[in-house]
């Protein structure tokens, strides 16, 4: 097998140039997933009438389907769904002006959504109750006892799985190349495609793949040490 290396110094360039994609729309599905799963996950754990149950049914449904019927379903059946209903109210909205990128990113959230709320629901729960009634003794509300108290420790626990929540989802942003979005992989699809150079794009899409983990991997690890050490010293 011959490497071709003038391929992949040609190549480097525009892969390196598909990685703000990706970084988006791992970024915006995380944000937006983690507090939507957040909400989930204290709707849950508060025994929420009707909304528990509901979201209940949500993240068990999440969780069982295939990220890339996600895709489908978002970039597919969605625009349909709005346009049926722009339809329906006597407006005819254009579906085709909204980018692959915000249907992938739709995707990408539910399925976060699903999975950080479970992280979040057993990070809540390996909280002691009794900081809860002691927050009540010295006069804090419910609210500002969650927000003081229950969840800079449940996020410090919650941390070390949401790490890896964060690295899987940034290498799931692959499967948005199916859907038309020109990530890291779709750019490197398309780069070798015409010569079949595929295993020149594929090495160097696993090395900008690992490097991308490794640097979010030390910044997590950063992280989690500095929130061990200031427990460590409030306690």
């Amino acid at each position: 097998m011959i490497i071709n290396f003038r391929f992949i110094a040609e190549s480097i360039p525009k892969l390196l140039g598909a990685i703000p994609i990706t970084l988006l729309m791992a970024f915006a599905s995380a944000v937006i997933g983690w507090l939507l799963g957040l909400g989930i996950a204290l709707i849950r754990k508060n025994k929420v009438p009707v909304l528990s149950q509901i979201f209940a049914v949500y993240v068990s449904f999440l969780r069982g389907v295939p990220m890339i019927i996600l895709l489908y379903i978002s970039y597919y059946a969605l625009p349909n769904i709005i346009y049926s209903y722009g339809v329906s109210i006597g407006r005819e909205i254009n579906v085709d002006a909204v980018p692959a990128v915000a249907y992938a990113i739709i995707a990408l959230v539910l399925e976060q959504s699903a999975y950080a709320s479970e992280i979040f629901r057993s990070s809540l729960a390996a909280v002691d109750e009794g900081q809860m009634e002691a927050a009540y003794s010295v006069g804090m509300t419910k609210t500002q006892a969650l927000a003081r108290i229950v969840l800079p420790q449940a996020m410090t626990i919650a941390l070390p799985n949401l790490s890896g929540l964060f690295l899987g989802l940034v290498k799931g942003t692959s499967l948005a190349y199916y859907v038309g979005v020109y990530e890291i992989t779709a750019t490197a699809n398309l780069l070798a495609m015409p010569a079949l150079n595929f295993i020149e794009a594929y090495i160097m899409t696993t090395i900008i793949y690992e490097l991308i983990s490794f640097i979010f991997n030390k910044i997590f690890r950063a992280v989690e040490n500095n929130l061990k050490k200031f427990r460590a010293v409030a306690a």
